[in-house]
């Protein structure tokens, strides 16, 4: 039996956002093993090294992806949901490098699968995208870029799966929304092409985020994007980041709440001295009394000699 292909470590999507290059754990590969050892033991293990599991294990693989993440009954006990919700988790974890066969067969079952609930399709197009990335990219574009009228949800899973897989596509995909925000029912909400955008910079290891500089001081924007895109300059950093947040910091337009993280941000991203000059600097010409008040709090935790 030829070795098989190290898995990395992807997102669930109530936790943070992954680095590619972290491999799965021990659970989650045990978890997959579980489903294909009765028949790697009939001799049925036929894979082709390097190509990850045989059709035979993709399809069992796929199956039982399928059955953990269909809905548990809404009145077993909490061991079992919570025993679910683990087996689930593991399972595509461990799925997560199983090979380009194990992709196209996610990927084909997700085309089949528009009268299945939405955590079994997210998680198919996200087992076809980690494994059969340009497969599925044709998939991932419509979801992101067609608006078919049936909601939201799966193509926000499909903003966060493209930041990740094709990662320079969605670069491409995402730029020209991000510049110019309309409705947001035609398209993914603004906040979450924000956040793709810096998954995708992320994998690629870009510095430059020009679009988010960009974005943040632009008024048209909706607030919870301008948000999204302060966190992410948060963890950019670099001088036009801080030039971008000090805009918003001054700006008396902008709402207080955006103000303060800006803030916050620049308190992560600037040299210490530099921060405290920029805070006395803008309570000297501050009217806002709630937000004078938030100024002599940061002075005071961050800026005073004790």
């Amino acid at each position: 039996m030829p070795e098989r292909p190290a898995a990395f470590q992807l997102p669930h999507p109530d936790r943070a956002e992954p680095s590619r290059n972290r491999r799965a754990t021990p659970h989650g590969l045990r978890s997959l093993a579980l489903t294909l050892g009765l028949m790697l033991l009939g001799g049925c293990g036929d894979s082709v090294a390097g190509s990850g599991l045989s059709e035979l294990e993709s399809r069992a693989a796929i199956d039982r992806l399928v059955t953990l993440f269909r809905p548990v009954d809404p009145i077993a006990t909490s061991d079992v949901h919570d025993r679910n919700f683990r087996e689930r988790s593991a399972h595509l974890e461990g799925l997560r490098a199983a090979g380009v066969t194990a992709g196209r067969e996610a990927l084909a079952r997700f085309e089949r699968a528009q009268g299945e609930c939405f955590d079994v399709r997210w998680a198919l197009l996200e087992a076809a995208a980690y494994n059969a990335p340009a497969d599925t990219q044709p998939t991932l574009e419509r979801l992101i870029l067609v608006y078919d009228g049936k909601g939201e949800e799966i193509r926000t899973q499909a903003v966060r799966i493209a930041s990740a897989t094709i990662p320079q596509r969605a670069i491409e995909l995402f730029e020209p929304m991000l510049r110019e925000p309309i409705a947001r029912q035609t398209r993914p909400p603004q906040e979450e092409l924000v956040r793709g955008w810096h998954t995708a910079a992320r994998e690629l290891g870009l510095v430059e985020a020009r679009v988010l500089c960009d974005l943040v001081v632009d008024l048209r924007q909706p607030p919870d994007a301008r948000y999204a895109a302060v966190n992410a300059l948060a963890d950019i950093g670099g001088e036009r980041a801080i030039r971008a947040l000090r805009e918003v910091l001054v700006e008396s337009a902008s709402d207080g709440n955006i103000r303060r993280k800006a803030a916050q941000a620049l308190q992560r991203i600037m040299p210490r001295d530099a921060f405290c000059t920029l805070m006395r600097e803008a309570s000297e010409h501050e009217v806002d009394e709630l937000f004078l008040f938030f100024l002599a709090d940061m002075l005071d935790k961050n800026c005073s000699v004790r």
